[in-house]
């Protein structure tokens, strides 16, 4: 008899934990609708009316175009941050089951995102003429790739800037790479830039969601990621697959 209400006891806390689970990953998915929709919305109305604001202003007073462009870009970064962080938050709260994909898939849907800050920035990509198949959720891949090279495009202010993508096979895992000739990371601070998101309210987490939106979806595969030195100058950033 004693047995039987123990087993009971167990099995009402695994539903409890269930029904609470459940619960979670309903908020989660709650707040990333909300994000979506009820912050994007009026941020694009904002985003509209600068537009307009900007054609009115350059036929009638050119000078203050500047203030308006600096708007634009500041609502346009709010976008798409708006924008990446609902999207890791739904990815959480409803995984997918990773399938067998072409990484050059990913890896040129990247490149064809960022190709105006690659000419902008006057950049070299360099990369391999094959890449493997692997395991994985076409969309978070393409943004684990996005989220490095934007990060390289960002921090390395070099001229020439030469962003190298790459991949190995060690032990079963693939490794692939982004590294570049920047000015690189400080000693010290590569273990904090992959901070996942339930450390960012720690004092030194570092700003910006970026690589830690990587370190979530890499988390989700089943894999990890990190930083190391790129000797003699710049910043190598990885990620591993199962």
């Amino acid at each position: 008899m004693q047995k039987e209400t123990h087993g009971t006891k167990v099995n009402a806390g695994r539903v409890d934990l269930s029904g609470e689970n459940a619960r979670l990953r309903g908020d989660i998915m709650t707040v990333a609708r909300r994000l979506s929709h009820d912050l994007r919305t009026p941020l694009g109305g904002i985003i509209a009316a600068g537009e307009a604001l900007r054609e009115i202003l350059g036929e009638t007073d050119p000078g203050s175009l500047p203030l308006v462009a600096a708007a634009l870009d500041s609502a346009e970064e709010l976008s798409q941050l708006i924008k990446r962080t609902s999207f890791v938050l739904k990815a959480t709260a409803r995984p997918e089951q990773p399938k067998l994909m072409p990484m050059a898939e990913a890896v040129t849907a990247t490149l064809q995102r960022l190709e105006r800050r690659i000419i902008a920035k006057s950049a070299t990509i360099a990369q391999p003429e094959i890449w493997p198949q692997v395991n994985g959720v076409s969309s978070w891949l393409e943004t684990v790739w996005w989220n490095l090279v934007a990060n390289a495009l960002q921090h390395a202010n070099k001229t020439p800037l030469r962003i190298e993508l790459g991949w190995t096979k060690e032990n079963e895992q693939f490794r692939f790479w982004v590294s570049d000739n920047g000015p690189g990371v400080p000693e010290g601070r590569h273990e904090k830039l992959f901070q996942p998101f339930n450390l960012l309210h720690e004092s030194d987490a570092p700003q910006g969601l970026g690589l830690s939106i990587v370190q979530r979806l890499v988390d989700l595969h089943g894999g990890s990621c990190g930083c190391q030195a790129n000797p003699p100058a710049g910043a190598y950033f990885f990620f591993q697959l199962p």
